[in-house]
């Protein structure tokens, strides 16, 4: 259930993301979404008692690596993109997250991959091609395809890392300490980022739909979005965790038909079938042990 909250956030995160590029640049958006994130996660540590936890960070190289690549790298590049791209194409090339991330988990955290997940990374990444090249492959011979797929395709790796970061600090914190550290120390690094940009690049346009917008992606994706995700990884851990995200394509679909932002084309469809159909196989096959602290926790 957290891990499809979660989804569904980002699924909305995404349309409205593609909607705030005429209106507020990327650095800006991160800027607004991370202080106002900030701020409530100071008051919750503090209405929580937990401030006296953040003393217990030990490993605060790995934080800044998983802040880095997260949730400054990731949203930089996911808002860059969806400048040049739609928030379509940009889930089904983010249902790439889940096969990347068990690679990452193989060789970071040392879990066990099979034969099975290299079936499945097949089939994705023809459906990834298939997405990429807008159902023709031949335009990835002749590199005719949108830069913005390309910023959404780098992204995936930076989710990659920070899940399997994620997953070994919050072995030894809290997911809730760890969350609300990474959105504070993003706060500190992305904010410099946003003066300058709607100073001297790109001036906000002001309305109650951009300002609506905001208050959203401030209070959904930001907060409470990472606070489900980071909890989930917890639980069942980064490869099994972002066969989640598989649902977000599916969402983004159903939020992009109904608002009318996006055209969905069969190569759309196609490339869905491919990626996801390779990372529910993959989940099939996968048989995991089940640990102590998921069944303490059931």
């Amino acid at each position: 259930m957290l891990l499809n909250a979660a989804s569904i956030l980002w699924a909305g995160n995404m349309i409205l993301g593609r909607f705030l590029k005429d209106y507020i640049g990327p650095w800006s958006i991160m800027s607004v979404r991370l202080l106002v994130g900030g701020i409530i996660f100071i008051a919750l540590l503090k209405m929580n008692g937990q401030l006296k936890d953040i003393r217990q960070i030990t490993d605060w190289r790995l934080l800044i690596v998983m802040v880095l690549a997260g949730v400054v790298g990731y949203q930089a590049l996911l808002y860059y993109g969806l400048h040049w791209t739609t928030s379509v194409n940009t889930s089904l090339i983010s249902a790439l997250i889940p096969l990347v991330t068990a690679f990452f988990a193989a060789i970071y955290l040392k879990e066990k991959l099979d034969f099975h997940h290299w079936i499945a990374a097949c089939f994705s990444i023809l459906g990834l091609f298939i997405v990429l090249g807008h159902g023709d492959l031949l335009n990835l011979y002749n590199m005719n395809f949108n830069i913005g797929d390309l910023l959404i395709f780098i992204s995936v790796f930076f989710w990659a890392v920070y899940s399997v970061i994620g997953k070994k600090i919050m072995n030894r914190m809290s997911p809730f300490v760890v969350t609300a550290m990474g959105v504070i120390l993003a706060m500190v690094i992305v904010f410099p980022f946003g003066i300058i940009e709607i100073n001297y690049i790109q001036q906000a346009v002001w309305n109650e739909k951009v300002v609506a917008s905001l208050i959203f992606i401030s209070i959904g994706p930001t907060v409470l979005s990472f606070l489900f995700w980071n909890k989930g990884v917890q639980l069942i851990g980064p490869s099994r965790a972002s066969l989640f995200l598989n649902t977000v394509p599916v969402y983004t679909i159903i939020l992009s038909a109904f608002f009318q932002e996006d055209k969905l084309h069969l190569y759309h469809l196609l490339g869905l079938a491919l990626i996801i159909g390779g990372s529910i196989y993959a989940s099939v096959r996968y048989k995991p042990e089940i640990s102590k602290q998921v069944e303490e926790t059931n």
